[in-house]
């Protein structure tokens, strides 16, 4: 990847989309090809590290196929994965997930978006689904000047049921379902935080969505109060508790979970804070500071003395040092104390590739307060 301050030049002439040849300033070699963008403030997207590589229909197939086979390990365990996670697997700007033998995707460049009936019927080809849906309705088309769509590109099944790596099944509604159809990304983190759970826990799972905490808690034999501000992705974590057998251990609230835990009197044995993005760009990084250690000074109240507070942050600039030191004066605020148990991030199916932090996004810390 490359910005715009990084070239030598900007070609305006080169239509957005285009795949280009980079070459080296200091002896003028070539070193990659990639996707350029002559507006965007990534110009160049790399695809390929060998210059003199045919970008072609058998290079979009091998780099899928790739992708996918890295993956085989992770569908023995569960049943919905990201297949291929954009520049981790080296295709820029393409996010594919498989749901059972439906599969969603989501385009956020301008090159792979001229690739798209090519990958659509790859995909068909490789993994012959019962559908496909286009989930491109992400803020980044936008800054690519893209339009947002979302539609059924091939056959007709929208609805499946998923199951994770503890058997805990979500029915999903890959068309009407947020981003590219559920959150894969804290799928394992969902388990790995259940084992702190034990029977008769009395868990608060806040931005609960769909119930993943609530369900992996409930479980485990814990009374979980699920709360969120939509009330349909409340319902869903009802018909998923049902689904589970754990409907009468799942309670839900729709508010907003910020007033919520403000004006909250309980105790916790264990709370789970896992917000929307709080900042898309740095320019909201005081104010998303600001909110993040307010909620969790709040959070710091409702947790028993050894209590377990899980919390996530699926912001890029709201780095890990930044999160550890709002974590430590929220506590200090509540003349609390906390010791890290898990330091995580996305599932094994988000791979984040070395040279490019960007593709690190999500933090999670499973913490004991003290």
């Amino acid at each position: 990847m490359a910005f715009s301050n990084e070239l030598k030049e900007i070609r305006k002439d080169i239509p957005a989309g285009s795949i280009v040849r980079l070459v080296r300033e200091f002896d003028n070699k070539p070193f990659a090809l990639a996707f350029y963008h002559p507006h965007s403030l990534i110009s160049a997207r790399i695809i390929s590290r060998d210059a003199g590589r045919e970008i072609d229909e058998d290079f979009f197939r091998s780099r899928i196929k790739e992708a996918f086979e890295r993956r085989t390990f992770i569908l023995k365990e569960r049943s919905a994965a990201r297949i291929i996670h954009g520049e981790s697997d080296f295709l820029p700007g393409l996010i594919v997930e498989k749901y059972n033998e439906i599969l969603t995707f989501q385009i956020t460049s301008a090159g792979m978006e001229l690739q798209k009936d090519l990958i659509v019927a790859l995909l068909k080809e490789i993994f012959t689904p019962l559908s496909i849906i286009e989930k491109n309705t992400s803020y980044l088309r936008k800054l690519e000047g893209l339009p947002e769509i979302e539609q059924i590109v091939f056959g007709t099944e929208t609805e499946t049921i998923i199951h994770d790596s503890h058997g805990i099944k979500f029915a999903v509604s890959l068309l009407k379902g947020q981003k590219t159809g559920f959150y894969l990304d804290q799928m394992e983190n969902r388990t790995s935080f259940a084992r702190y759970v034990k029977q008769n826990d009395y868990v608060l799972d806040l931005f609960s969505n769909e119930g993943g905490f609530a369900l992996n808690a409930a479980a485990k034999g814990a009374d979980v109060l699920a709360v969120d501000a939509s009330g349909q992705a409340l319902l869903s974590a009802s018909k998923n508790a049902e689904l589970n057998g754990v409907r009468e251990k799942v309670r839900t609230e729709t508010t907003d979970c910020f007033e919520f835990l403000k004006a909250n009197t309980e105790k916790y044995d264990a709370v789970i804070l896992d917000p929307p993005s709080l900042l898309r760009s740095k320019k909201e990084l005081n104010t998303a500071k600001k909110g993040y250690f307010n909620l969790h000074k709040n959070a710091m109240k409702a947790v028993k003395p050894e209590g377990i507070l899980a919390t996530a942050s699926c912001s890029h600039h709201f780095t890990r040092e930044l999160f550890i030191e709002t974590i430590r004066d929220a506590a200090g605020d509540q003349n609390r104390s906390v010791t890290i148990l898990e330091e995580r991030g996305a599932g094994a199916d988000h791979p984040v590739l070395a040279m490019m932090p960007e593709t690190e996004y999500l933090k999670m810390f499973i913490l004991r307060v003290h």
